[in-house]
């Protein structure tokens, strides 16, 4: 289970997120909805240990720091690809999986996000929404039983979002917990279990 008790952080006078707490089991999925600027993306970095809260801890199966970051898949909402690597290339790059685990694994994702036509494709001669499957592949080239998603379907098409949702239903069946921000969530609802709502760095 992760546990964030208390969560806190500011960026000058502007308090983003105001003493937050929440739970999330195993196998659950959770919608993150807000306007822009109410603190999704700071809230989803700090519980993925990219972001360290002014105060507050959160702690993935009891454990916490390092170890509990280990447990967690972080989906940047910007692109962080190595633009003059190809797809496959990508994969690779970012993976912490090794031999034959790495490469299994490469190729179950590339069937799934439907990027066979473009997987030898360097990322600077792909489109916004192919990019964004990369993007939401690269995170996935790992070992981890929570994911943290900030609007993985910015700048996707219908089929795109149905390759999406199809990978993240794979994995919730898995036990996969996860907590997805969406602006337009209709296509993920069918895996969310219920949704929080943040308004001024609070849960409305």
């Amino acid at each position: 289970m992760l546990e964030a008790n208390g969560l806190t952080k500011s960026y000058g006078q502007f308090k983003a997120i105001d003493d937050l707490s929440l739970t999330l089991q195993p196998g659950e999925g959770v919608a993150l909805l807000g306007k822009n600027g109410s603190g999704k993306s700071t809230l989803l970095k700090m519980l993925a240990g990219i972001l360290k809260p002014d105060a507050g801890e959160v702690k993935v199966d009891g454990l916490s720091g390092k170890a509990a970051r280990e447990k967690i898949a972080y989906v940047p909402q910007d692109i962080v690809l190595f633009e003059e690597l190809t797809v496959t290339e990508n994969l690779y790059a970012w993976s912490s999986l090794k031999g034959q685990e790495k490469i299994d694994r490469a190729e179950y994702l590339i069937r799934a996000l439907r990027m066979e036509d473009f997987r030898k494709k360097r990322i600077d001669r792909l489109s916004g929404g192919q990019r964004r499957r990369v993007n939401l592949a690269v995170a996935l080239m790992g070992t981890y039983q929570y994911l943290m998603l900030d609007e993985p379907l910015a700048g996707i098409d219908e089929q795109g979002g149905e390759c999406i949702a199809g990978l993240l239903k794979d994995e919730k069946e898995k036990g996969t917990a996860m907590i997805i921000t969406e602006h337009n969530p209709t296509i993920l609802l069918p895996l969310m279990d219920r949704s929080l709502r943040l308004d001024g760095g609070q849960f409305a």
